[in-house]
């Protein structure tokens, strides 16, 4: 397999019908792609910012139906407006390369910008962030008002989202506890075009959509969207890494510097952002890098890999270097009832707020194991028969290997060591690489398809061609499943004391305010002592 054949699939590119003298130059490729990006943005921020309009009783069922009712209508009106877009251009290729472009962008932002949408309406009428001042909010918080005092926080915990909630206070006068609910919002909303321009690296548009959609979305944690997003823009990253790490030999001095240099660099952000996925993933990376190592020309690997570590210690250092400190004296008892799981099980990630979902995990109709999973494992063997060799798949598929080893040695010590390890967490990442797994079985199986009706396309009799066609497509499903999974998630997070993910807006607005008022919509019977009421069930003291 050629390097071209390994990396051709993956860029943009115009219909097999546009002559290649057409083709867009370098400055013409860098002006859409600077469209793709302002168009997932602003469709995620655009939805955030409609959804304000939504004005209902966020405690009333009724209040929450309808609210959620306007959220869908603004998401289903912007995505017949993006679908219209396409096809007024599908006759003409060279305009609808871009559109179709630009349109994927944009239901990106669209879906989780209706997640965060949900937010914005489960908050309305307090201005706590999901869980006010209790759990790890209110750990947050603090953390944030000691770096505004100039106190130490812990270096084992990524920097990153700490200091931007502290500097969004300072910079716009808000409390930290503002500063995190604004935080919350924005980074729901802006999960679908992280998670979109980050696969943008390795994929086509239409199937770094389906890769946010379908293997990124369930991830999705509003109330703490920074941590999953990191997992979500890791593996795409690896994989561009892998490919040049491959053709390493081929490459000049320079271009496998500067490669290396950005890869470390990236990944050193990623690292202080959320670091827990760097270490569920290092002994799949690891394999994969000796796989893709260029042993012909180890000099350039290791210069490669060099640059990239040098790239990685240059932002990441501070945190990597506290955490190497506070090794062996950290250690995690948090039992919750995840750990209770049979350990095999990982076909839904809930974290640790699963709420009245019945059994749990759900029985499964074969053998214990339930349909879902079962296309999970028909997608996995899929993937593999057809493009094993493809470095998207060995590396989703090392990682994969690799969680579920640290999950079940860690999970199988538990008895004698009584502690968890945040192993519970593997599941994400297990879950992760089989959906995108799923969709890169889709991206192989159907280009032998694609490449069959592919010389068969007209463009030159009036007829739309039918490639511009099967994107059109392609993005009504995409709207419909976003529509589906988007609303479905903010339903999730709206206030229910129920004990499920309901109950961190519940809290909210039920504690008082840090000005002293009670949240608008707490009731007749006032606002709770504080979330420990709440949470025991004292409030509201019965009669």
């Amino acid at each position: 397999m050629s390097a071209r054949t390994e990396a051709g699939t993956d860029g943009p590119s115009l219909p097999a019908a546009a002559p290649a003298a057409d083709a867009p130059g370098p400055r013409a490729r860098l002006v859409v792609a600077a469209g793709e990006v302002a168009a997932c943005v602003g469709a995620a921020l655009g939805s955030v910012q409609l959804s304000r309009s939504v004005a209902v009783d966020p405690l009333d069922r009724v209040g929450q139906v309808s609210g959620l009712a306007a959220l869908d209508l603004r998401f289903v009106l912007l995505g017949l407006a993006v679908l219209v877009a396409c096809v007024a251009t599908a006759r003409h290729p060279r305009v609808f390369a871009v559109v179709g472009r630009i349109a994927c962008a944009a239901v990106a932002g669209l879906a989780t910008g209706l997640v965060a949408g949900g937010i914005v309406l489960a908050l309305h009428g307090t201005t706590w962030a999901l869980f006010a001042n209790w759990g790890d909010s209110g750990q947050l918080i603090r953390w944030a008002d000691d770096i505004l005092a100039g106190r130490p926080v812990p270096a084992d915990y990524p920097p990153v989202a700490l200091h931007l909630i502290a500097r969004w206070a300072e910079l716009t006068g808000d409390s930290t506890a503002g500063a995190l609910r604004t935080s919350q919002v924005l980074g729901t909303a802006l999960f679908g075009p992280l998670a979109y321009l980050s696969w943008r690296l390795v994929l086509t548009p239409v199937w770094a959509l389906a890769v946010a959609l379908v293997a990124a979305m369930p991830l999705l944690e509003p109330y703490k969207p920074y941590t999953t997003v990191v997992l979500v823009a890791l593996v795409p990253l690896l994989v561009a890494f892998l490919r040049v790490l491959r053709r390493a030999g081929s490459l000049t001095w320079t271009r496998l510097a500067l490669a290396g240099a950005a890869t470390g660099v990236a990944l050193g952000v990623l690292f202080s952002v959320y670091s827990g996925w760097f270490l569920w993933s290092a002994p799949g990376a690891l394999v994969a890098v000796l796989v893709r190592f260029p042993w012909r020309a180890p000099v350039r690997g290791l210069a490669a890999l060099g640059t990239a570590v040098a790239g990685l210690l240059a932002v990441a250092w501070p945190h990597l270097f506290g955490l190497i400190a506070a090794a062996g004296t950290v250690q995690d008892r948090y039992f919750y009832f995840d750990t209770a799981v049979e350990p095999a099980y990982i076909a839904m990630w809930r974290n640790d707020l699963p709420g009245n979902v019945g059994p749990w995990p759900p029985p499964g109709e074969l053998a214990g194991v339930g349909v879902f999973t079962a296309l999970l494992v028909v997608g996995l063997g899929v993937a593999v028969a057809l493009a094993g060799r493809r470095t998207a798949v060995l590396t989703a598929g090392t990682l994969l290997a690799g969680a579920w080893v640290l999950r079940l040695a860690i999970a199988s010590q538990m008895y004698e060591t009584q502690t968890v390890q945040l192993y519970p967490r593997t599941s994400a990442e297990i879950l992760f690489c089989l959906l995108l797994l799923v969709v890169l079985a889709g991206r192989y199986g159907g280009r032998r398809l694609h490449d069959a009706w592919r010389a068969r396309t007209a463009t030159g009799n009036g007829h739309v061609p039918r490639n511009a066609m099967a994107t059109v497509g392609a993005l009504c499903a995409a709207l419909l499943l976003a529509l589906s999974m988007g609303s479905a998630t903010a339903d999730r997070y709206l206030p229910r004391n129920d004990g499920s993910v309901g109950l961190l807006a519940y809290v909210a607005q039920h504690v008082r305010e840090p000005d002293g008022t009670c949240p608008e919509y707490s009731g007749p019977g006032g606002c709770a002592p504080d979330p420990g009421a709440l949470l025991r069930g004292d409030w509201p003291p019965r009669s």
